[in-house]
This record gives structure tokens, C-alpha cells and sequence, in this order.
């Protein structure tokens, strides 16, 4: 008999996986799991952060390659130039992780922050992902096929207040993963979106006791997802495991968006 889930199935040895946003945080701990998975991978940040992140895990795993590539995700030009150096160097991605995001901070409140502020996460979180996914998708399509994973979040659904830009942007890229998935998986590129909620970083760190507590009574699984969890839903997507999983919001949020209103509040 077939085994139902070949460990081969996560390997990823032979495959080139660019993770964007991948210098710290969850971009950095998805490249790790590749990484540990065989891959060759491409890690992406700013000219101040990519090559210390791409020693530590070459230092982490020995075995693994790893590459830094730095580019502005706001900047059309500088996407296609970095993906010309890619393809020149045989660095093309077999699979892509669209993870970086602008955050939408700084200015509170839809009508205190200024167009070039929403113009700036709009450019980050749609566009860039887009051009990113579309440079990809061509020669996915040319390699006879591979993934492409959106990072999103429940904000595009429920939007957080004070932050529009980031809420329109997690929306609009929703809304790109089920068009790319219709265009795309006619030619073997698997188009899916992570949905997240509450995220364990090192921001939680800054909370007061009060406000963390807050945070997990109002969540029903009682934690934030790991960066570890992430990732194994990550790589799951972007193996051969489910080929006919396209077009998907996989939602791993804690139990947040199953509930009418927080714990906390009386009905």
C-alpha cells in the first residue's frame, strides 16, 4: 500500500524557496523550517538585517544554502532588477512566500493618516506581493509548476481600528490568492493564503501583564500561534501533499474570527 503521507513529501532537497520578509520574526523562522527541510534558500530584508539573518541560519543549518537578496517591496524597479539577478545566478524560486508586510503604524485613524501613508502599505502588501507572484508564476509556469503562499490576516475580514491601510491590503490580497489560484493551477502553480490572527513575537514582550492577559482570555485556544505552527502549515502548502488545495484562506487564528464578540464583552 501507498503510504498516505510519504515523509519525501517535505523534503524540500532540489527546491529554490524565496521567503520575503524573511530577515527577523515569522519571514526568518519560515525560512528555518525550509532550510531544515532540505531547500535552498533565499532570504529577503533590508541591506541592514538579510545578511546577518542569512549567517545565522547558514550557521544553523550547515547543510542548507542560503542566499540574501535585498529589495524594495515599494519599488517596481528594484523588484525586477532583483528578480533579474536571481534568474541570472539560477536562483528562480520553485516556491514563493509572499510574508512581508508594511504594518500600517505610525499614523492613527482613517482620517488623521495622509494618502502617501495609505499609498505606501497598499504599495508594500498588494503590489508588491503582486509583482513578486507574477515574476514567479511565469516561470513557474515555464518549470511545469510549484506554490505560491500568501501570508494574510483575519484583519482583511475584520478589520483592526485605526489601521484601514493594513486592513484594505490584507483584503485586496485575499481576493488576489482566488484569482491567481483560478488563473494559475491550469498550469501546476498552487495558489494558497494563511489567514492569521494573534502571532507570538517578540512584541508580546512589551505588553502589560494586563493587556496580555486580555489578549488570550479574548482568544478561545488560549495562546497566539506560534511562528513554529505557521510553518508547518507553510510548508505543508508548498509541498505535493494536497495538489488539488488552491485558492484556499487557511484561517489559524486561535478560534478568533468563530466568535460574535470578544469573551470579554457582555451580550
Amino acid at each position: 500500500m501507498t503510504p498516505v503521507f510519504p515523509s519525501s513529501l517535505l523534503s524540500f532537497a532540489g527546491k529554490t524557496v524565496l521567503v520575503t520578509g524573511s530577515s527577523r520574526n515569522l519571514g526568518y523562522t519560515l525560512a528555518a523550517g525550509f532550510a531544515e527541510a532540505g531547500a535552498r534558500v533565499i532570504v529577503h530584508g533590508s541591506h541592514g538585517t538579510v545578511e546577518d539573518a542569512r549567517e545565522r541560519l547558514t550557521e544553523l543549518y550547515p547543510q542548507a544554502e542560503v542566499h540574501a537578496a535585498s529589495f524594495d517591496l515599494g519599488d517596481a524597479t528594484a523588484i525586477e532588477r532583483a528578480f533579474d539577478e536571481l534568474s541570472e545566478k539560477g536562483l528562480m524560486p520553485d516556491v514563493l512566500v509572499n510574508n512581508a508586510a508594511h504594518l500600517g503604524l505610525g499614523e492613527s485613524g482613517f482620517l488623521a493618516q495622509t494618502s502617501e501613508h495609505f499609498r505606501d502599505i497598499i504599495e508594500v502588501n498588494l503590489f508588491g506581493a503582486f509583482q513578486c507572484a507574477q515574476l514567479v508564476a511565469r516561470h513557474l509556469k515555464a518549470i511545469g509548476g510549484g506554490a505560491i503562499i500568501n501570508i494574510s490576516s483575519l484583519a482583511g475580514e475584520r478589520g483592526i481600528h485605526g489601521r484601514s491601510g493594513y486592513n484594505v491590503s490584507k483584503a485586496a490580497l485575499d481576493g488576489l490568492t482566488r484569482s491567481m489560484a483560478q488563473e494559475l493551477s491550469g498550469d501546476s502553480v498552487r495558489v494558497n493564503a494563511v489567514v492569521l490572527g494573534y502571532v507570538w513575537t517578540e512584541r508580546w514582550n512589551a505588553l502589560s501583564p494586563e493587556d496580555t492577559q486580555r489578549r488570550l482570555l479574548n482568544t478561545p485556544a488560549g495562546a497566539p500561534s506560534s511562528q513554529e505552527e505557521i510553518a508547518r502549515l507553510v510548508m505543508f502548502l508548498a509541498s505535493e501533499a494536497a495538489p488539488t488545495l488552491v485558492g484556499a484562506r487557511i484561517v489559524l487564528d486561535g478560534g478568533l474570527n468563530v466568535q460574535q464578540v470578544p469573551r470579554d464583552v457582555v451580550v
